[in-house]
This record gives C-alpha cells, sequence and structure tokens, in this order.
C-alpha cells in the first residue's frame, strides 16, 4: 500500500505539491499489522516530507494524550512540528457572533460562560432562548463532571483527592504548567475535562463551560 501512495503523490508532484491529511490519527494508536502499525505510518511519513520531499503531511488528532505520546516519540525528533489548531480568540468569538447580529448582551453571556468553541456558538446563535440555553450547558456539564468525580470517592478515594488537587489549579487561573502526565490528569484528559499541550506543557479546561462548571464544585465542596 505504501509503495503504491509513494507512486501516487510522485505523480502529482510533477505538476503540484500534494497534501496528505490524516484525521483523528488515535484510532490507530494500537493497531498491529506486523507491528505497530503507528510506526510504519510515521516512516511512510518522514519517508514523504523529510527524504523524497514530495508532499506535505498534516496528521491530525483530538486526543491531547495522544498527541502528547507522538510528540516525544524518538523518531519524529526534529521531523515534525507541533500545531495547535484552537478554538476562537476572544475577538474572533466576537466578529462571530456580531456577524449573526448578537447583541452585545448575549455576547458577554456566550462570551463569558462558553468561550470560542464554533460548534458551541453556532448552536447558542440558533437558539430560540440564549439565557435558557447556557444555563442548561453549565447544568449538564456540571452533573456530568460530578458524576465521575464523585463516583470516584468511594471506590477510590486517593484518585477523588487528587483530582481535586488538579481541579484547584484552576480557581484563579486558566492554564497552569504541569511536569508530567500523572495518572489523574490521564483520567480528566481521557473524559475530555482536561487538555494537555505538549509543546508548552501547559493543561487547561476543555473549554470555559468545564472551567465554570469545576470553580462552581469546589465551592460546594468548602
Amino acid at each position: 500500500m505504501f509503495n503504491y501512495l509513494v507512486e501516487y503523490f510522485k505523480n502529482i508532484a510533477k505538476h503540484k505539491t500534494p497534501v496528505l491529511v490524516i484525521d483523528e490519527l488515535q484510532m490507530i494508536g494500537d493497531l498491529e499489522i506486523n507491528g505497530k502499525l503507528i510506526y510504519k505510518l510515521f516512516n511512510f511519513f518522514i519517508g514523504l516530507t523529510k527524504e523524497l520531499h514530495i508532499c506535505h503531511v498534516f496528521a491530525l488528532s483530538s486526543d491531547s494524550l495522544f498527541i502528547e505520546k507522538v510528540y516525544n516519540e524518538a523518531i519524529l525528533k526534529e521531523r515534525c512540528r507541533y500545531v495547535l489548531v484552537d478554538e476562537f480568540d476572544e475577538k474572533t468569538t466576537l466578529k462571530f457572533l456580531e456577524k449573526y447580529k448578537v447583541g452585545e448582551d448575549e455576547q458577554d453571556l456566550s462570551r463569558n460562560c462558553l468561550g470560542g468553541k464554533p460548534g458551541m456558538l453556532t448552536s447558542f446563535i440558533n437558539t430560540s432562548n440564549r439565557k435558557d440555553f447556557v444555563e442548561d450547558v453549565l447544568t449538564k456539564r456540571k452533573g456530568d463532571i460530578e458524576e465521575l468525580i464523585f463516583s470516584l470517592e468511594d471506590k477510590n478515594t486517593a484518585m477523588f483527592e487528587k483530582i481535586i488537587n488538579v481541579f484547584k489549579n484552576f480557581i484563579n487561573a486558566e492554564s497552569v504548567k504541569y511536569k508530567y502526565i500523572t495518572d489523574e490528569i490521564r483520567l480528566l484528559v481521557g473524559e475530555n475535562i482536561i487538555f494537555v499541550d505538549p509543546y508548552k506543557k501547559i493543561m487547561r479546561m476543555q473549554s470555559k463551560t468545564d472551567l465554570l462548571a469545576v470553580r462552581e464544585i469546589l465551592k460546594e465542596l468548602k
């Protein structure tokens, strides 16, 4: 298969530089075909880009733990560049909301509670009662996180306490540095509550909604 693709890209490269995009790469992370398929793919990507110089490759993943693992693989050292595709910043969020005629009060509501995730902003714009929508989103997310952590309190008290300590980092901060991926960070990333940036060694909540939900949970624990 790889030989066929090399020839395919060579033919295209005679006229223009092709771009190969692989989305959700983590889906084949543990797949084995005469060894780990992921390593065969890495070697294939390196061959296309650094040896043959016939193609650009973008390998995408929404799993930040997988990204962290891939980024630190020895085979890719100095052979790849990490690019974070993030949510909208505040300026872009406001421009997006203004484009759809969202008033200033509702812009503030969205910015303060939902952040800049395009999908969430689209749902906010399209709903008939935006205040109720935001309250429902926050209530549901808080309940989801409570279900996870308080179910651990009886099963694994030590892990529960470690998770609460991770959460406490975000009482007055939106992002914090980490030294390495601990078990509690791994669990929270796997549950899509925390995002880790392996390049900057920074962790943050997956969304503004998660941040507000966690802060509310911590207030109730006092």
